[in-house]
């Protein structure tokens, strides 16, 4: 079991307020009235009296739902769910179904701080009239705030309101700027807590587990990347869409953004690792994103930008301690190439997945003093049968190169050779590296007695220059690593070149090159 905690809950978005800092969970604390207003506390008092629901509620539904920000209704992350609109973050048929009880145009539901508040408002009120519940009593007020969370994953409904909605009652939020809900230390749910304790997660410390059936098994590249995403909406309802079997979508973790003690919050898994997520449907550098890259979904909305506050300390942490794991425990390269948002492989869908304010460079930061110590990969092999290019390995060789599997002992599923001749045209292995460093470098090939005794490897910086080369007899030593030396190499595309420029009436083997 690898490391680390995890848990919880919280949100943020934007819009009219957008000048105003997003509220955290560490601003909540009990307060003994409301005595200071923020702007969006005269239009709740309004909507709650319009429509007879209690205000307090009214305030812990969007806070869970929003974080008190307006959401803009860009692009929903959430593959088939549409974008969420205003202070309740209210969604397709909901967000026509609130404006139409609260008399105000879909326009103004999706654009106006008030007309979006009395909507949720109008919608609240017709949830609690389905089940029949109105008065002061908030406990009692449960059922309909499950209902108006269109949630259908029960156990996500029961944590939606639980450890959302009424926690929010329970401990209060002081947030001037936007608005002020005193704590209410006694309130209780008059609803059914999600049953049974966590299953935790054997990949991710405390991770609770919460299979998706959106995957394919296995891989069909090798893992190399990790993706970061934005849910574009609150946790409870993001992990919940992403085990839902209609939704076909899924991501292997989400972050929520309550700190719910201790500094830490909730992590959900629903992929095993060694499984593919359905999170990205775009190619990166030419290779399809999925089969390679392990998906991390935060609860809430895009970092930092477009008028959204920050993540909560809380989930920014969580996230990176996450992430950490997931590099270390993989081998994954930390870089920018390797460790991506969302908005890389689909910059017209996803460009705020997480958001153009999130902070890559201390982000990247906090991973390599977590990681600690090494460049963070492991081994690279560059095989000749493997591609011709990816993300940390890819090969290229002339026409010349003939491609075989004729001889027993090869790397990977075949090998290329050419005969040795006095012209330049070598099979060159190419190998990325994030940073400079000193390398052990060995080779495979399929030994025989056409083979040439005096096979060249060169080796070469990112910068085009050699660093050394060594003669190697293929003669002998086939079907294993064979030892070529340690050099030194830069940041980026380094090379390994089988140069076919030696004793000529012999062929030479362009198989497999380790860097390690």
């Amino acid at each position: 079991m690898r490391n680390v905690r995890t848990l919880a809950v919280v949100l943020s978005a934007a819009a009219a307020l957008a000048a105003c800092d997003a509220p955290t969970r560490s601003a909540r604390t009990e307060q003994p009235a409301e005595a200071t207003a923020g702007r969006l506390d005269p239009m709740f008092a309004r909507a709650a009296s319009e429509f007879t629901v209690p205000v307090e509620l009214l305030k812990a539904v969007a806070f869970t739902e929003t974080g008190w920000q307006f959401a803009r209704g860009e692009h929903s992350d959430l593959e088939g769910m549409p974008a969420a609109y205003g202070i309740f973050a209210l969604r397709g048929e909901r967000l026509e179904r609130g404006a139409q009880l609260a008399g105000v145009t879909l326009e103004a539901a999706q654009t106006d701080v008030e007309s979006s508040i009395r909507a949720g408002a109008a919608l609240l009120r017709a949830e609690g009239e389905a089940l029949r519940v109105a008065g002061s009593d908030l406990g009692a007020w449960a059922p309909a705030v499950a209902s108006f969370s269109g949630i259908s994953n029960n156990e996500a409904q029961a944590e939606y309101v639980h450890s959302g909605v009424f926690r929010a009652l329970r401990e209060g939020v002081t947030d001037v700027p936007h608005a002020t809900l005193a704590a209410r230390p006694g309130v209780r749910a008059a609803l059914a807590p999600p049953i049974g304790g966590p299953r935790l997660t054997t990949e991710y410390g405390p991770a609770i587990w919460s299979a998706s059936p959106n995957y394919t098994a296995g891989r069909s590249y090798s893992l190399a990347l990790v993706v970061i995403h934005t849910c574009a909406g609150n946790y409870s309802g993001c992990w919940s869409w992403l085990t839902n079997p209609s939704s076909g979508v899924s991501a292997h973790y989400v972050v929520g953004q309550t700190d719910i003690g201790g500094g830490v919050t909730e992590v959900r898994q629903l992929v095993d690792e060694d499984n593919t997520a359905w999170h990205v449907g775009k190619y990166w550098q030419g290779y399809p994103t999925n089969p390679r890259s392990v998906g991390i979904e935060h609860g809430g909305f895009s970092y930092g930008s477009n008028g959204y506050g920050p993540w909560p300390a809380v989930q920014y942490n969580t996230s990176v301690k996450l992430t950490c794991d997931v590099v270390k425990s993989r081998g994954i390269i930390r870089d920018r190439d390797h460790i991506i948002g969302h908005y890389q492989p689909d910059p017209v869908n996803r460009a705020h997945d997480p958001g153009q304010g999130f902070p890559w460079a201390d982000y990247m930061s906090k991973i390599n003093t977590c990681v600690s110590g090494s460049t963070g990969g492991t081994a690279i092999v560059v095989d000749s049968h493997a591609g011709t290019s990816g993300t940390t390995a890819r090969f290229s060789a002339s026409s010349n190169w003939i491609s075989s599997a004729g001889t027993a002992g090869y790397y990977g599923s075949g090998y290329y050779y050419a005969s040795t001749a006095a012209i330049s045209d070598a099979a060159n292995f190419e190998f990325y590296l994030p940073a400079a460093a000193t390398k052990a470098v060995s080779a495979w090939w399929t030994s025989g007695t056409n083979r040439s005794a005096s096979a060249p490897f060169i080796m070469y910086n990112a910068s085009g220059t050699e660093v050394g080369r060594r003669s190697a007899n293929q003669q002998a030593g086939g079907g294993a690593w064979q030892s070529l030396g340690s050099y030194s190499f830069s940041a980026g595309w380094n090379r390994v070149s089988l140069s076919r420029w030696t004793t000529e009436g012999y062929v030479v083997i362009a198989d497999a090159v380790k860097v390690e």
